[in-house]
């Protein structure tokens, strides 16, 4: 018997975006198992993808499989899985590699069998070659000094080819076999420098092919409007250069994720003191327009998230400054929202200063790091130490309270119970985070209603033009819902952990799966609705 465990919602839940993440990072159910996965995909294809899984609750005699699945090829177009081995002395974590062949949308498909029943779970995997690798030094030189040694030895060989070994034992070398000898070194020589100029032209043609190869992503230019019906944000993408994926990652293909085209985030540089979270309108196909909430003058970092119909999800970085504007006002008691979907929030300035924890706050037995949030809410992220280590998992805790310090009711916030912003202070790592992981849920739909038709191959495409009017017709659908009938829909049947664990029943939870991917110093914006109200908070952590 075998059972699925993603349940269909409708068009799609809310798209992670990240920028210097190194890999997927996945919360859910296997089975009857709660599981947290990471998948590091290779930078090169192929190349060799490493997985880890762990079950908390490390059940015993279950059998545990790997395997990656391409969009493109679906379930029945994939090779036998490969499984993964548990770690000795860790019990419940299991560990493997996978081979990704080629680049483009891709998964990985977990099954796990026990009491003989098969369960599986798909984990979206952006396999694409971003990087081109050079040789280490050393062994360059290793190479050359083998290739010079092999190039004399087939020399040599070739000379005495023409000349000793035509000459009879014993018999002393004359003037002409000495000739020929000559003619051979130069023969030999001439074929080995022919040789080695054919290699190297086909090395070259083979490298330039994999550099035309190698993910692009999508730029775009971000731009200030100012008019009588307030300020704007203007995003012009600029139309993709390379032929990798010229039909699938077409923006005309773009899908709802979270009943939103784009979810876009602005940050102002340097002191990261001011977080927007917004949700851009599609002017046409490579166009984009948002009201700007009152933000003060200065730079911004841009991330624009968005999905594909083929489940590709990538993340538009751009910049963005704003002049002193009179339409700026600081928020002081309260954040403003837009829309109902729309959030802006001013905190304070980051430092360079480590983090400490606060003794007399305890969550569970555990000292917290506690931030003030707008409209007298409390958040309070429960840490055992407050010391983070780069590539480690960690579960961020966060436990919120209302202006009475009694447990804060969360609810739905774009159909999920609190996303998640992670900036590094250099703004080269960025991920947008949920409480199922760092992955795009909207892919994860897409990939699995792919393998469910059983199509396979890129024929069957639609029409660009009337996929994006079927889209908008979706989108406008959506935005037409109230809230609690459109958050039901886009939420599912999905399960949020720890905010309903009964160990934490004093107060109200949400928590987000994470690994930082490098050392350095991050904010982490944390949003959560309560009271029908968006709630943003900000807090600092230096890795280690």
């Amino acid at each position: 018997m075998i059972r699925k465990v993603l349940a269909p919602v409708f068009f799609l839940i809310l798209l992670s975006g990240h920028v210097g993440s190194p890999g997927v990072i996945f919360e859910g159910l296997l089975g009857p198992y709660r599981v947290l996965a990471i998948i590091n995909p290779p930078d090169v294809v192929p190349g060799t993808a490493t997985v880890t899984v762990i079950i908390p609750e490390h059940p015993e005699s279950i059998n545990l499989e790997a395997r990656p699945v391409y969009w493109s090829a679906g379930l029945k177009g994939t090779p036998k899985a490969d499984p993964l081995f548990p770690v000795p002395g860790e019990l419940g974590k299991y560990e493997g590699e996978l081979w990704f062949m080629e680049g483009g949308t891709s998964s990985v498909q977990l099954i796990m069998t026990v009491g003989g029943e098969t369960f599986e779970a798909i984990i979206p995997v952006m396999a694409v070659p971003t990087a081109q690798k050079d040789m280490p030094f050393e062994l360059g030189l290793v190479l050359a000094l083998l290739g010079i040694l092999l190039v004399v030895l087939m020399v040599t060989i070739v000379a005495s080819a023409m000349s000793d070994s035509i000459s009879e034992p014993g018999v002393q070398r004359t003037a002409k076999s000495q000739k020929k000898k000559q003619l051979g070194i130069i023969a030999g020589t001439l074929v080995m420098l022919l040789i080695l100029w054919g290699g190297k032209s086909w090395w070259d043609a083979e490298s330039n092919q994999y550099r035309n190869y190698l993910f692009e992503p999508l730029s775009g230019i971000s731009t200030f409007e100012s008019g009588p019906d307030g300020d704007f944000l203007h995003l012009s993408i600029e139309p993709l250069k390379s032929t990798q994926g010229r039909v699938t990652r077409k923006i005309s293909f773009i899908v709802p994720d979270h009943g939103k085209l784009m979810h876009m985030f602005l940050i102002r540089k340097g002191d990261l003191d001011v977080f927007a979270h917004l949700h851009p309108e599609r002017l046409d196909t490579l166009n984009f327009r948002v009201k700007l909430p009152p933000l003060p003058s200065g730079d911004y970092h841009v991330f624009a998230d968005i999905t594909r119909y083929t489940g590709f999800a990538e993340t538009i970085v751009s910049e963005l400054n704003i002049p002193e504007s009179a339409n700026f006002r600081l928020a002081t008691n309260e954040t403003v929202i837009l829309n109902r979907d729309d959030t802006y929030t001013f905190s304070n300035p980051v430092s360079n200063k480590v983090v400490t924890l606060d003794g007399d706050i305890m969550i569970c037995g555990k000292p917290g790091i506690k931030t003030d949030l707008p409209g007298g809410y409390s958040a309070v992220w429960e840490t055992e130490t407050g010391k983070f280590e780069a590539g480690k998992l960690y579960n961020l805790d966060f436990a919120l309270f209302d202006q009475e310090g009694e447990p804060a009711l969360l609810e739905p916030y774009l159909g999920m119970m609190g996303h998640a912003v992670v900036l590094k202070h250099d703004g080269t790592v960025y991920i947008h985070l949920h409480p199922t992981g760092n992955y795009s849920m909207g892919s994860q739909q897409m990939l699995l209603d792919r393998f469910t038709s059983g199509k396979i191959g890129f024929t069957d495409i639609p029409q660009s033009q009337s996929f994006q009017d079927s889209i908008d017709q979706v989108v406008a659908f959506l935005d037409a819902l109230p809230d609690v009938e459109r958050d039901s829909l886009l939420m599912g049947n999905m399960v949020h952990y720890n905010w309903q664990n009964p160990e934490h029943e004093e107060h109200s939870m949400v928590s987000f799966p994470y690994a930082f991917p490098e050392k350095g110093d991050y904010r982490i914006w944390i949003q959560v609705k309560i009271g029908g109200k968006i709630v943003n908070g900000a807090f600092d952590v230096e890795v280690e």
